[in-house]
């Protein structure tokens, strides 16, 4: 019952991020003024001076006045500005400001049409119109200015010669970061006394990844590299405490990489960023952390006993215990924890050739190696169906604005398919070829792993 809830909310959790991104509330058709329109005096786009969402909180608390939310644009900029993903304002005749779905009233780069009337939507050139008014679209209430037909018209644009090679560089420089996990594993396991062949352990990792696909969170990667190497050597104890330590060993490095980048990364203005980035002492807080657990994990033992929670004191305690056991293995520790820094610059890598691929401008490389790892950070702690929403979200939220909504949502998306078909089929492969106790596991299986890792 429990692992059904779970499945559920998770389900309802990424359709709930889709929603936000495509659904729209209060958006229609408004009327401006033909010439306002045709000489460019009744544009607007949102003022540079303003600040983020957390500056605007910390004006607010301070009684701080805050600048004019818009600036004019002249309506020679409209078209460069929403291709480049940034929102456009109108003035409507009602002396409104709307946001404008500026982009569906270009062509070739320039403002050139309207719709046909105030229940006609269809486009005709504003040449063709007559009288004072014209109507437009305006965009209503709406995570990101995109719909699905933007993101179609971007599918559809996709240049073929471009794309496959880059997805295919993608593919190849993501498979090298899952070498480095694979290697991760395997001097953790060593660190225990446990020697698996690199060749068994690769094949292990994708039917893993392979069970992550076609089976919905009953079992995943975690879970089925847990019960085959608990299969294996009989030793579940130790079997957990790796996992366990790998785990905080990825987020260590995970952190580590948002930190270094941070700097550099340049996405002020947008409010995931500076949302973030008001987060770098607590996530610096989080990577020492990690990195005493690591190396002094003693050092929080006495602190456990603190904790009011039964079941978190447990936890915590678990934890602790399966740090110890790598305190005196300081090298292990540090070709783990390079294995697990290489292999975020491997996905930041991945999604920075999916950009290329999509041909996306107006980002550098820096600014999409840091949404790559914010992206990782927010599909860790998020509850989702494999990640995806997250993906798709976190591009958006960082790069809009700098890209198309319809580009950096499929920055996102490319990926997700990259990392569980490219990535992942491969296992089934194996299984194809496999022993049959591969090929099925059992109800009697996975409780037998729970039942022997509780007694350890």
């Amino acid at each position: 019952m429990k692992k059904a809830l779970i499945t559920v909310v998770k389900t309802l959790l990424t359709i709930g991020i889709f929603v936000s991104l495509f659904a729209e509330f209060g958006g229609g058709t408004v009327a401006v003024s033909r010439s306002g329109f045709a000489d460019g005096t009744i544009f607007y786009k949102a003022n540079p001076a303003m600040p983020g969402l957390v500056g605007r909180m910390k004006a607010r608390l301070s009684g701080s006045t805050l600048p004019d939310p818009h600036v004019a644009l002249a309506g020679d900029d409209v078209c460069t500005l929403a291709i480049k993903g940034e929102t456009v304002f109108v003035r409507t005749e009602a002396g409104e400001i709307v946001k404008l779905r500026a982009t569906h009233n270009c062509v070739d780069g320039k403002l050139a049409q309207v719709l046909a009337g105030a229940d006609d939507d269809r486009k005709v050139p504003l040449a063709e119109t007559s009288g004072t008014t014209v109507w437009v679209e305006k965009q209503g209430v709406q995570r990101v200015p995109m719909t699905a037909a933007d993101l179609w018209t971007e599918v559809r644009a996709l240049d073929l010669g471009v794309f496959i090679p880059w997805v295919a560089f993608a593919t190849f420089i993501k498979f090298l970061g899952i070498l480095a996990n694979i290697l991760r594993w395997q001097v953790l396991l060593k660190g225990q006394q446990l020697h698996f062949t690199f060749g068994w352990l690769t094949s292990s990792y994708f039917v893993g990844r392979f069970f992550g696909i076609v089976m919905p969170s009953t079992l995943g990667l975690d879970g089925w590299r847990l019960y085959d190497t608990i299969r294996e050597s009989r030793k579940p104890v130790e079997c957990t405490t790796v996992l366990a330590i790998e785990r905080i060993i990825g987020l260590v490095g995970l952190l580590a990489t948002i930190l270094l980048f941070m700097p550099f990364a340049d996405l002020k203005g947008r409010d995931l960023a500076d949302i973030v980035e008001a987060m770098a002492v607590p996530l610096g807080g989080g990577l020492l952390f990690g990195m005493l657990l690591l190396l002094r994990p003693e050092l929080f033992a006495p602190l456990i006993r603190l904790v009011p929670v039964a079941k978190i004191r447990k936890f915590l305690d678990n934890t602790i215990h399966s740090a110890t056991a790598y305190s005196s293995q300081r090298g292990a520790l540090v070709i783990a924890l390079a294995c697990a820094v290489f292999a975020q610059i491997t996905t930041m890598a991945m999604y920075f050739a999916n950009a290329m691929a999509l041909q996306v401008e107006g980002v550098s490389v820096l600014q999409v190696f840091y949404a790559a790892a914010v992206m990782t950070l927010g599909t860790f702690i998020t509850p989702t169906a494999a990640g995806e929403g997250v993906r798709e979200l976190v591009f958006v939220e960082l790069l809009g604005g700098h890209v198309p909504a319809a580009k950096a949502f499929l920055i996102g998306h490319v990926g997700f398919w990259i990392e569980k078909l490219l990535l992942s089929f491969q296992g089934g492969i194996f299984l194809i070829w496999a022993p049959k106790s591969y090929q099925r596991v059992t109800r009697e299986d996975l409780e037998r792993l729970k039942l022997e890792t509780a007694r350890g």
